[in-house]
């Protein structure tokens, strides 16, 4: 009988004890017992999302590091007169196009690699018509150097006062074409304001336009921009 009531004791007081906590285990789930804790549920998407915009802005930067060093390529190369070594960079099907002014025509002057190669070699002292003046209407009537120093390189774009890619640092009253004559294309403005002396009328930009063929930026436009009639 002692015996049995030993047992008896023995087991109300394992029961009392599994009430008061046998087969409970410890939480180690964040957010248990906090309703603000981060929802542990939704963290793979919010990770994959911040890695997307992360590659975006990586790409991004990357793309402009290229073009602005295209532009200073480019520009170098017109500041120091050495046009043979523009071959390279001209688009291999589309070639590249001289725009004078703002409004983009079909009617500027448009060179395959070849024939600009031709052009500021063996035809670099022939004048040729680039379009018409504004105002005027007078035809351009020059060497490719002569038409060089007006319309392209008219002042020290290699150290440009302002500079964007795809964004306009300055319009005129012309009308500004570009993006619809040249879709899916990037480009750059280098940008130098006036002088007080007119005004700041005699400001200057010159973007250059850049698309890509298998994976590789060429240029396709240099369009010079500046106060018009």
């Amino acid at each position: 009988m002692k015996k049995l009531l030993t047992a008896f004791i023995l087991c109300s007081v394992i029961i009392v004890g599994c009430k008061n906590g046998c087969g409970k285990k410890q939480s180690t789930q964040p957010g248990d017992d906090d309703s603000t804790s981060l929802n542990w549920g939704e963290l793979p998407d919010s990770l994959r999302l911040k890695e997307q915009a992360e590659a975006e802005r990586l790409q991004k930067l990357s793309k402009d590091s290229v073009l602005t060093s295209l532009t200073k390529t480019v520009l170098t190369i017109f500041k120091n007169a050495e046009y043979t070594k523009l071959d390279s960079l001209i688009h291999p099907d589309e070639g590249i196009r001289f725009s004078p002014y703002a409004t983009i025509s079909d009617d500027d002057k448009q060179f395959s690699k070849e024939a600009f190669h031709k052009l500021v070699t063996t035809d670099k002292n022939k004048k040729i018509n680039w379009g018409t003046y504004d105002g005027s209407g007078d035809p351009i009537y020059l060497t490719p150097v002569e038409y060089f120093s007006k319309f392209v390189y008219d002042g020290n774009f290699v150290n440009p006062e302002k500079y964007d890619i795809n964004n306009f640092v300055k319009t005129g009253n012309a009308l500004n074409n570009l993006k619809s004559m040249y879709r899916d294309c990037d480009f750059t403005e280098s940008y130098i304001s006036g002088s007080k002396k007119y005004g700041g009328m005699d400001w200057k930009s010159v973007r250059l336009v850049f698309k890509q063929k298998d994976g590789k930026y060429y240029l396709v436009g240099i369009v010079h921009d500046q106060w018009t009639i």
